[in-house]
């Protein structure tokens, strides 16, 4: 029944879909073991006048209906390639589109072309101005990052050049603090001789490396 209808929609050709559904259950009480169809329907009918439905047998609808292959071909279903494609005779196709030719008369078909190419002329108008606004935001994000690598590339530059005088420094340090021991441990060897002078303290202990009295810094290699 379904595939009878979905044949005749395919197809335009007009039905009356009650007196299908009359004819439907007629022929189904001339068969054994049949199930009255349109039973959802009816049922729905039913409770709509509030009639009584004690002692019926309640029927499972199906979830779906399969259809064989020989009833898709019969439909104009044809498979082409895995994918199942419609496919009219040809008379069929010819009357279907003198149909649609008097339905649509070549004049009304002319007179919907016209506002659909002013249509599309301003749609394509609309899409270059977007294309123009996209191309010019694009263009102004690249002079933007443009400007940013360099300067993070500066930044790069300037942080390497930090971290080798840092390094350079790094380096040197334990010169340096060498050094400034060693001046000090001088400084304090002078003071301690000339208290001993002035006979402010009693002795003055002689050290090895206390002799120099040059305070010159070391040279940096």
């Amino acid at each position: 029944m379904q595939a009878f209808l979905m044949w005749c929609i395919l197809s335009k050709i007009e039905f009356c879909f009650p007196l299908l559904m009359l004819k439907t259950m007629a022929r189904a009480f001339t068969q054994k073991k049949s199930v009255l169809p349109f039973g959802s329907i009816l049922t729905k009918i039913f409770q709509h006048h509030h009639v009584r439905l004690e002692g019926e047998v309640a029927t499972k609808l199906k979830e779906e209906e399969t259809y064989n292959k020989s009833t898709l071909n019969r439909m104009g279903w044809k498979k082409q390639g895995g994918v199942w494609t419609y496919c009219p005779k040809v008379d069929q196709g010819q009357r279907i589109e003198r149909e649609e030719q008097e339905e649509n008369p070549p004049w009304e078909a002319q007179e919907e072309t016209l506002p659909a190419q002013a249509q599309g002329s301003s749609s394509t108008t609309d899409f270059d101005r977007m294309m123009e606004f996209m191309s010019a935001r694009f263009d102004s994000l690249e002079a933007s990052l443009e400007g940013k690598f360099e300067q993070v590339n500066s930044r790069l530059k300037n942080l390497e050049k930090d971290h080798v005088t840092i390094r350079s420094d790094f380096d040197n340090i334990d010169d340096t603090i060498y050094y400034d021991l060693k001046v000090t441990r001088r400084r304090l060897k002078r003071l301690e001789r000339k208290l001993a002078a002035s006979k402010t303290i009693d002795t003055c202990e002689e050290t090895s490396g206390d002799d120099s009295d040059s305070d010159s810094p070391p040279s940096v290699a």
